[in-house]
């Protein structure tokens, strides 16, 4: 999947880029393919439609005007602290024939019986993962059916996960836990408190001293 972004060439450096994004553009560098790098500007509201449908593992075409399309991903977006507002992008420049590493996301999918019927907790272990593959094999997520864990022994492994045969899964072991489940935690029940007799007081096991009650000398 790829989609296109409308991009400008960007002048305005410095302390002036305040008044840029005041203007509701977003300043960005595009990190080039053997290439100088390149400064442009993008619309806020296009830019960030684009990042939450594209994330970090999705090819953007960069039309830009007078110039031939950009083929890019989305490296790092910085977000302005207290407000979450997007105030900057980093994107990297590819080449369609080279690999490239992406982090994509494992989603959960489906319910397993034993969270209906047991109470289990479902434990994700492993969220996202970097993988390596030609730009044009890149997937968005990885989906994950945990419908298949009926016992508690059960586990998905990275092993399990279900991927392209040109898509490599790297920085994992094939027997890292993706996802299982766990018992419910069961609630203590509190014991009451023992009674610690005062001067002169006798406790019999399984009563409890009345007021003023002592044993005479």
């Amino acid at each position: 999947m790829t989609l296109k972004l409308n991009a400008s060439i960007r002048s305005t450096v410095g302390k002036k880029l305040a008044e840029l994004r005041q203007a509701g553009k977003i300043p960005a560098v595009v990190y080039g393919h053997k290439t100088e790098n390149l400064n442009l500007e993008f619309n806020y509201t296009e830019f960030e439609k684009a990042f939450k449908s594209a994330g970090e593992s999705t090819i953007i075409e960069l039309v830009l005007e007078g110039k031939e399309p950009i083929k890019a991903l989305i490296s790092e977006v910085q977000i302005e602290p207290g407000k979450g507002r997007i105030v900057h992008a980093d994107l990297h420049q590819i080449n369609m024939k080279e690999k490239i590493n992406a982090n994509v996301p494992i989603n959960l999918i489906g319910e397993s019986r034993l969270v209906k019927e047991e109470g289990a907790v479902v434990i994700h272990n492993i969220s996202d993962v970097d993988i390596n593959c030609l730009p044009g094999d890149l997937i968005h997520e990885i989906e994950v059916d945990i419908s298949t864990l009926n016992d508690f022994e059960d586990n998905i492994a990275i092993k399990d996960l279900k991927v392209p045969a040109n898509v490599e899964i790297m920085n994992h072991e094939p027997e890292d836990v993706v996802v299982l489940v766990t018992r419910p935690k069961e609630e203590k029940e509190e014991e009451p408190a023992s009674v610690v007799p005062t001067e002169g007081e006798v406790v019999v096991e399984g009563e409890t001293p009345k007021e003023g009650e002592a044993e005479k000398k």
